[in-house]
C-alpha cells in the first residue's frame, strides 16, 4: 500500500503530497522505497487528498508492474551528465567536444533544468525554430536537433523516458550537399599555376615605419619603412604539392610523419589523422577503414620531400635546446634514430607538429599574395578553400579517364560510389568520348 504525506508550504499555503511505495528490503536490510511528490490541482483539503489518493494508486501501479521511469526524478542537464559518462566516450574526440558545445551552449540553458520526462517535442521544435529565425544553416540546426536525439535515444534505452519526443519534432531544414558543379576546385591550368608559379616567385613584402623601445634602457628609436623579398618556405611548398598530386584530407597531411614516407618506393602511407578538440589537437584514425591505404606520389614531390627533409633536420640541429620535436640521440654507446618520428609539417620556431587550423590560413595568404602581383582579373586564382584542393586532386584524374575505383582508393572513400556521387560532373566528357569509341566501332 502507497503511503501519501501531507506536504503543506508554509510561504503560500498550498499542500502537496509525498507518495511512497515500498517494496521489500535489500540484501544489507535496506528498505526499497519508489517515491514521488504530486502536487494537486484542487486547493480544497478533501479534494485534494482524493486527488492524491487516485495518483498514489496509479502510481503504486506502476511500481509494482515495473512501469515507473526514473526520468520523473532527473533534469535534462543531469541526465546528460549520465549520457556522457556512459554513451559519448565511445565517440571521436572531436565528435565529443562538438556534442558537448552543442549542449553546453544551445540547449542546457533552454531545457537543462526540465525534468527529462516533461520534455516534449514543442520544446525542441522551439529551440530549432528559434536557430533558424537566427539565421543559423540548416547543418547547424540539424546538428542540435542530432545532439539532443542523442541523449534522448539513450534515455529510451535506459528507461528514464517512455518515448523519445524527437521522433514528433517537426521536419528539419534540408541540406544542401556539394555535389558536382557546385564543388569548387582548379582548373587544369589554374592547378600548374599555383604550383609553378604562385609556390615558387619571390613576393614583396613591405614594413611601415614604426618606434621601438629597448627594454633595458627605455630609449626609443626610429625604425624607417622598408621592404624583403621572399619566397614560400619549401615547408609550404610541399605541403601543397602533396594535397593537389595525393587528394589527402587536411587532418591525414597533418599527422604525417618521416616514417610514413618511403622514399623508395615513392608512396606515403596514411594511416592516422589529427583531430582539433575543445583542449588539444588529438592523433586518431582515419575517417574510415579505407582511408588507410598507401599513394604513389609524383617524382617531382618526392624531390622536394627529399630537400625538406634535409632542411628540417638542420633546423633541428641549428636550433638546439631549442627545438621540441624528436631528435636523435646515442643511448648507451648507441644511436637511437628518433628523428622520423618528426611531423612532415612542423612549427618552424619549436619543431612540434603544425596546428592542423595553420595550413588553410597559409594557402589563402599565397592565394593572396599571388593576386596582388596579376595585373588582369581573369588571370587571378579562385579564392577556393584548403579542402577544394582534394576536389581538385579527384576531379583532374577523373577528367583524364583515371578509373573510379583508383580515384576512390586515393581519395579513402570507402566505396566508389561516394566518389561518383561527389565528383560525377567530372565525367560527362567520358561518357562523350565512350559514345564516340562505340560509334566508330559499330558504326
Amino acid at each position: 500500500m502507497a503511503t501519501i504525506e501531507e506536504r503543506p508550504n508554509k510561504k503560500d499555503g498550498t499542500i502537496s503530497y509525498r507518495i511512497s511505495v515500498t517494496l521489500g528490503r535489500d540484501d544489507t536490510g535496506k528498505r526499497i522505497r519508489e517515491t514521488t511528490t504530486f502536487t494537486p490541482t484542487s486547493k480544497a483539503p478533501t479534494k485534494a487528498r482524493k486527488e492524491a489518493e487516485i495518483y498514489a494508486a496509479e502510481f503504486e501501479r506502476q511500481v509494482l508492474t515495473g512501469d515507473v521511469v526514473s526520468g520523473d526524478k532527473v533534469t535534462f542537464a543531469q541526465f546528460v551528465e549520465i549520457w556522457k559518462q556512459n554513451w559519448l566516450p565511445a565517440k571521436t574526440p572531436t565528435v565529443q567536444w562538438r556534442y558537448d558545445d552543442v549542449l553546453r551552449l544551445r540547449v542546457l540553458p533552454i531545457i537543462g533544468n526540465l525534468k527529462i520526462t516533461s520534455i516534449r517535442a514543442t520544446h525542441i521544435d522551439k529551440i530549432l525554430k528559434a536557430e533558424q529565425e537566427a539565421g543559423k544553416a540548416p547543418a547547424t540546426v540539424r546538428m542540435t536537433f542530432t545532439v539532443i536525439n542523442s541523449v534522448m535515444r539513450y534515455a529510451l534505452k535506459k528507461q528514464y523516458i517512455r518515448e523519445n519526443p524527437c521522433t514528433r519534432c517537426d521536419d528539419l531544414p534540408p541540406v544542401s550537399m556539394k555535389t558536382g558543379n557546385d564543388l569548387c576546385f582548379f582548373t587544369l591550368d589554374q592547378a600548374k599555376t599555383f604550383l609553378r608559379d604562385a609556390l615558387t616567385r619571390e613576393y614583396t613584402f613591405e614594413f611601415k615605419g614604426h618606434t621601438r623601445t629597448l627594454k633595458k634602457t627605455g630609449a626609443s628609436y626610429e625604425v624607417p619603412a622598408y621592404t624583403e623579398r621572399h619566397t614560400i618556405p619549401l615547408q609550404w611548398r610541399v605541403y601543397f604539392n602533396i594535397a593537389v598530386m595525393g587528394g589527402l584530407r587536411r587532418g591525414e597531411m597533418c599527422a604525417l610523419t618521416w616514417k610514413d614516407v618511403d622514399f623508395d618506393k615513392e608512396t606515403v602511407s596514411i594511416t592516422k589523422a589529427v583531430a582539433v578538440t575543445k583542449d588539444a589537437p588529438v592523433i586518431k584514425g582515419p575517417k574510415t577503414d579505407a582511408g588507410i591505404r598507401d599513394i604513389v606520389l609524383p617524382a617531382e614531390c618526392f624531390a622536394l620531400l627529399k630537400e625538406w627533409k634535409t632542411e628540417q633536420h638542420l633546423l633541428c640541429l641549428k636550433m638546439g635546446t631549442a627545438w621540441k620535436g624528436h631528435r636523435d640521440t646515442i643511448h648507451g654507446g648507441k644511436l637511437i634514430d628518433s628523428f622520423d618520428d618528426n611531423a612532415l609539417f612542423i612549427q618552424l620556431d619549436n619543431g612540434l607538429p603544425v596546428h592542423v587550423t595553420t595550413p588553410g590560413h597559409k594557402f589563402a595568404e599565397i592565394i593572396d599574395l599571388y593576386n596582388g602581383t596579376v595585373e588582369h582579373e581573369e588571370n587571378k586564382l579562385p579564392k577556393i578553400r584548403l579542402h577544394d584542393l582534394r576536389h581538385t586532386s579527384a576531379t583532374l584524374l577523373l577528367s583524364k579517364n583515371t578509373d573510379i575505383e583508383t580515384v576512390a582508393r586515393r581519395l579513402g572513400h570507402s566505396k566508389a560510389s561516394v566518389t561518383l556521387d561527389i565528383y560525377g560532373h567530372a565525367l560527362p566528357e567520358n561518357d562523350r568520348q565512350a559514345s564516340d569509341i562505340l560509334g566508330s566501332m559499330l558504326g
